[in-house]
């Protein structure tokens, strides 16, 4: 039966209040639950949370046994179950834990382990190797060495060891400094502290409920795969199945079975492609789109049958996948209508690095189309003159490391001001239109959001990726095409006179330009703007 969407009661989830209390309370109330599953070679690896525990202390023993105590410790690595284990016992030994990029080209990468001013890195044994010989003053540890670590962390415990075990965590102490994706210029390290972070957990864990099994695909070291797909999940105390890398996303949804997953636009976008461009293939088109047609016709009487009706796309996401949360960026809400004939909610959220990420968020069964759902419990929005989305609350950073003038920028009398135009509605749920930054500004005084166009292009048959911008008195378009497409220039022009017919006159596409290749993106899958334009 189809469920009401309306206001409903937040949902109980036990209460935490820093992130080691989170893993023993958890590991307290039921030590034998399965916490993280990954794929090693052929085999799924099981861990339970007690097991998990029991690692994360054997670490953190060894960082005091080290003397590895009240350092920036940088995290270098592409998902893996090593990865949480080093994040909670540095961020729980009083050391300030910096997650970087591991797709960072290298000079990046030392810019950024040195403005953090970070004395020992943790990160994979080849890349190990390049920075010992880089940054020779800098202490790198290679997590290949990480199975050795946990044995001599557990010797240590045993023989009585206990300067980690006892110390006493303090929340309102630096304790992360995460870089954030500067898609339109230089990255800045952004300060939170436990306090935020939990913050954010609890408020976010009471919003929204899993219900079951999860995939995380989401780079940890961008705050929406850490906090969401990581933290609030070990808050849910629901099974964590990390992908490891694209090429086996499609296996690991198969093994993993989700129910919810926690994916960006881009990756809506492609999945939908690539299900419509099978279909295609297979001459099935006209009778998924007749099938889509008739679940939702059925869906909007109450009668729930897309599970069955739907079966054999739901397969490719494992059979049981009832939630995306989408998050990262704008999605456009002709998506959340394909999916939800297909038995698949998309809830989308707002974030920021800046607000540990979590602002707003919609909820299973209370969510409104196009928007970012109604603020989190810890945090409050408001509208500025100019449409700017403002944000006060708990979750809120810091500020930014070594940067006061751009902290300054930021925030205001309390108030982060995000950057992005939004607006909220009668009952509270935020619509964005666009980013403050990227507005295209006309010489008559027209405000275009390039976002809102992009939106529209990225629906036209052939269009892989898309990025509109100024130029002169002008809009112009750029677009990757998909294979088939690749150099049909009288094509997409033909498309874009069509869609300008849709359009305002002072909103039309002047220029079309072809790419050979994809757009430059960060890792969270947001094209890199500034790259573009130089």
């Amino acid at each position: 039966m189809k469920p009401k969407n309306q206001p409903y009661p937040l949902y109980e989830v036990p209460r935490v209040y820093d992130l080691k209390q989170m893993i023993e309370s958890s590991a307290e109330r039921d030590p034998d639950r399965i916490a993280f599953r990954y794929r090693k070679g052929k085999t799924i690896i099981d861990k339970s949370i007690s097991q998990f525990l029991a690692e994360v202390n054997a670490v953190g023993t060894w960082l005091y046994h080290e003397n590895i105590r009240d350092c920036h410790v940088a995290l270098i690595d592409h998902n893996s179950y090593a990865w949480p284990v080093v994040y909670f016992a540095v961020i729980t030994s009083r050391n300030v834990i910096v997650p970087i990029d591991r797709d960072l080209n290298r000079e990046e990468m030392l810019q950024l382990i040195a403005h953090s001013e970070s004395t020992h890195v943790f990160t994979s044994a080849g890349l190990a190797g390049e920075l010992r010989e880089a940054i020779p003053d800098t202490a790198i540890h290679s997590l290949s060495d990480l199975d050795e670590i946990i044995r001599a962390g557990t010797e240590m415990m045993e023989n009585g060891e206990r300067d980690y075990l006892d110390v006493v965590q303090d929340v309102d102490r630096l304790a992360m400094i995460v870089y954030t994706s500067g898609t339109t210029g230089a990255s800045r390290g952004v300060m939170l502290n436990q306090a935020n972070l939990v913050a954010d957990c609890n408020s976010g864990c009471h919003t929204f409920n899993p219900e079951g099994r999860s995939l995380s695909v989401l780079p940890y070291h961008h705050t929406f795969g850490l906090v969401v797909s990581l933290l609030m999940y070990m808050c849910w105390e629901v099974s964590v199945f990390i992908n490891t890398g694209v090429r086996y996303l499609m296996m690991d949804f198969k093994d993993a079975k989700p129910i919810t997953a926690m994916l960006v636009p881009l990756h809506i976008q492609t999945f939908h492609k690539m299900i419509m461009e099978n279909a295609k293939k297979t001459g099935k088109y006209q009778k998924l789109r007749t099938g889509m047609k008739l679940s939702l016709f059925l869906y909007s009487l109450g009668i729930d049958v897309r599970a069955k009706l739907m079966g054999e796309i739901r397969e490719a996401f494992g059979g049981d996948l009832r939630y995306i949360f989408v998050g990262g960026a704008a999605l456009d809400p002709y998506y959340e209508t394909e999916f939800r004939a297909w038995g698949i909610e998309l809830i989308t959220a707002y974030g920021a690095t800046e607000c540990s990420p979590g602002i707003a968020a919609n909820r299973n069964f209370h969510h409104r189309s196009g928007s970012c759902g109604r603020a989190i419990e810890c945090c409050e929005l408001r509208i500025a003159d100019d449409g700017e989305v403002m944000i006060r609350g708990e979750n809120v950073m810091m500020g930014y490391y070594r940067d006061e003038e751009g902290t300054a920028q930021a925030m205001h009398d309390g108030w982060y001001a995000s950057g992005d135009i939004g607006y909220l509605d009668e009952d509270g749920f935020l619509f964005l239109t666009g980013r403050k930054k990227n507005l295209i500004i006309l010489s008559d005084g027209e405000n275009v959001s390039p976002e809102k166009l992009e939106a529209g292009i990225a629906r036209i048959e052939g269009v892989s990726e898309v990025m509109v911008y100024q130029q002169g008195d002008a809009i112009d378009v750029q677009i990757f095409p998909e294979e088939a497409f690749a150099g049909r220039q009288d094509w997409f022009e033909e498309q874009i006179k069509k869609y300008n017919e849709t359009l305002p006159p002072a909103q039309r596409i002047r220029n079309v330009k072809l790419r050979e290749e994809e757009f430059p993106k960060s890792t969270s899958r947001k094209i890199l703007r500034h790259k573009v334009l130089k």
